[in-house]
């Protein structure tokens, strides 16, 4: 049996989002969508925060601006 591909994951993975204990865990996943990881960059869990920045299908532009902010604008 094949695995699901990330087309059929990312539905999952989204709807994992709106479960409080599963956010990080989605949040971490690499099948995310990069536009779902760049919202949750402003979450207020700090262990999603953590985890979508942590993913590497961050988009380079997201964490360009997230070091920037983080530096206050020296990144």
């Amino acid at each position: 049996m094949r695995s699901p591909g990330i087309a059929t994951r990312q539905p999952r993975l989204l709807a994992c989002l709106t479960d409080h204990q599963a956010r990080p865990w989605a949040a971490r996943h690499p099948a995310l969508p990069p536009s779902a990881l760049t919202e949750l960059l402003h979450d207020d869990d700090r262990q999603v925060v953590e985890a979508a920045a942590a993913n590497p299908s961050l988009p380079d532009a997201a964490v360009r601006a997230a070091l920037a902010a983080a530096t206050g604008g020296t990144a």
